[in-house]
């Protein structure tokens, strides 16, 4: 055999197992992508409203006699695109015209460039919270960096299709695709409304009424009541069995955590749905055990 023979062959050897590298890849992309589109859940929470879930990301959208309102934005324009999908065939419709931003934590409000042109709405703070957070983007492209090795070397020691498993996989997911926007440099739309105290939206048959908690676990923490079907919004302000998620870097606005207590009180009677920011569906118990512990926190720090 001649050494251009030889060469030829060599070459074509590594062009095969090149190609047949990039056939494996693809097929485990597509293999992961089509998992990621089968985990997404649609849930109907009444006939007005649907919760788009995948993993611990969360956005619901409310259709309205004048366009689709939607409460949070998700971590990442590439799974926001997915839930945005969904919505219009859900709805049959793709008039958005509202997304409210329950607070301006990434993870809420990285999609809200996918529902351009809706105006997105925020408490005044969010526009410093995103610019503070912003600072220094290669810390926060770390920052997520780790969060999604953190997953993966998770997702390796658990059972595969066990719930831990799921769990670490959609974890592992959402943050990859956060990782993309900030390595790609895709902005955050900021909030085109803003609001200081109080902030009513109405939508011909649905009104959306905000109000701001106070700093609590943001800057930027709104609550969000619709009478009309007698639900509440908390975002990340509470948990299960109504515990309240407090960051003691904020300062305690007493009058103000006072003022929202009160504010939520007054509706209690015509609230049957509580939701908070991950996609939970809490109980009015754990609400008035919410109310009682924020009162108590209050005491403890006066």
């Amino acid at each position: 055999m001649t050494a251009k023979i030889f060469s030829i062959l060599i070459l074509s050897i590594i062009i095969s197992f090149s190609q047949c590298a990039q056939d494996v890849n693809k097929h485990q992309s597509n293999k992961t992508t089509s998992l990621v589109d089968s985990l997404i859940l649609v849930n109907d929470i009444n006939d007005k409203s649907i919760m788009v879930q995948f993993g611990s990301d969360a956005i619901v959208a409310i259709n309205t006699e004048n366009g689709i309102v939607v409460i949070d934005a998700g971590i990442s324009t590439g799974l926001t695109s997915k839930y945005r999908e969904l919505i219009i065939g859900e709805f049959h419709n793709d008039n958005f015209v509202y997304v409210i931003n329950t607070h301006a934590h990434h993870d809420h409000n990285r999609g809200n460039s996918v529902f351009t042109p809706s105006k997105i709405v925020g408490h005044e703070n969010g526009l410093k919270e995103i610019e503070k957070q912003w600072e220094d983007p290669q810390k926060i492209k770390e920052s997520t960096g780790k969060i999604v090795e953190e997953y993966r070397l998770k997702l390796e020691k658990c059972e595969q299709n066990s719930d831990d498993w799921y769990d670490a996989f959609t974890q592992k997911v959402r943050y990859q695709y956060a990782y993309y926007d900030i390595d790609n440099l895709i902005p955050i739309k900021k909030p085109d409304i803003v609001f200081s105290d109080s902030l009513n939206i109405d939508m011909s048959d649905i009104t959306f009424e905000l109000k701001y908690f106070g700093k609590c676990h943001s800057e930027s923490d709104v609550l969000i009541y619709v009478p009309e079907l007698k639900m509440l919004f908390t975002g990340d302000l509470m948990f299960n069995y109504g515990k309240p998620s407090i960051n003691d870097d904020l300062l305690l606005e007493k009058n103000l955590w006072i003022e929202s207590i009160a504010w939520i009180e007054k509706r209690m009677d015509n609230i049957e749905i509580v939701i908070g920011g991950h996609g939970q569906i809490l109980s009015i118990d754990d609400l008035k055990s919410f109310n009682k512990k924020i009162l108590e926190q209050i005491d403890e720090r006066t």
